[in-house]
């Protein structure tokens, strides 16, 4: 197993992308502290993963929290010894155009997206220098094609590019690698509906005009990108963005007649 051993921070751990990547990383020996504010669902997953070659520990958080963060790290290094990987997984969106999307809405996501990101590597830096480890933050391909309407969450994530690319070049000297997964179009709790309603949409075919690949894409598919950036593969990448979007920023579009 590849990432035997390894010690991982994933942040919104408790459903999607999350509790997808903690499943796999666990299967393949990886020792998890997965955190959330819903506590129970974390609990829940790692009862799951009871029998898994990596330990999975819940930790309930709330990652955009200087003192939650420091808390964060405090139980890995508790649990595992140390980081060797930060996941910044935890993230929110609220769909409006600027003239209609409320103030906290807006506040609410650059927390959700770039406070969180700030805070939880802030409080890490330690130990992953020890480890020389890595950030993984998860992006989104909205930032290379926005849609209409998402104003807020294109900003915040593309706040997150360049604070990713920044931070791979301050923290090279350290041998900390940085990187961007951007997910494309595929089902989860973010846009208001549950992953199983997304997917059962998703299906129809709705997406498939804006995509390359006519298939509907899986948590799984983000997770295995993690697992390598978290493992040997992944050791000379660092400031890169890397789209597990089945083509969507190639901007493909159905023509008609």
């Amino acid at each position: 197993m590849m990432l035997e051993g390894r010690r991982v921070v994933v942040t919104g751990a408790s459903s999607g992308l999350g509790a997808e990547t903690v499943q796999l990383l666990a299967g393949r020996g990886a020792h998890v502290l997965a955190v959330a504010r819903r506590e129970q669902r974390l609990r829940d997953l790692a009862a799951g993963l009871a029998g898994a070659p990596g330990r999975v520990v819940p930790f309930r958080a709330d990652v955009t929290a200087d003192g939650d963060a420091r808390a964060m790290v405090a139980a890995a290094v508790e649990a595992f010894g140390g980081i060797d990987v930060l996941v910044n997984n935890a993230g929110s969106e609220v769909q409006a155009p600027i003239d209609t999307l409320a103030d906290a809405d807006f506040e609410g996501m650059l927390r959700a997206n770039v406070v969180s990101v700030f805070v939880c590597t802030r409080a890490a830096l330690a130990e992953l220098r020890k480890s020389r480890g890595a950030v993984i933050n998860l992006g989104s391909t909205v930032v290379a094609r926005p849609p209409r309407g998402r104003f807020g969450y294109v900003a915040s994530k593309g706040a997150v590019e360049a604070m990713s690319r920044a931070l791979a070049l301050d923290l090279g000297r350290d041998g900390i690698r940085v990187n961007v997964i951007r997910p494309g179009i595929i089902p989860s709790e973010l846009r208001g509906l549950t992953e199983e309603e997304e997917r059962a949409r998703f299906a129809t075919g709705i997406a498939f005009g804006k995509q390359a690949l006519s298939e509907v894409g899986d948590p799984r598919d983000v997770a295995e990108a993690v697992a390598w950036l978290a493992g040997p593969g992944g050791r000379f990448v660092t400031g890169a963005v890397i789209d597990v979007d089945g083509g969507y920023v190639l901007g493909a579009a159905d023509v008609l007649g």
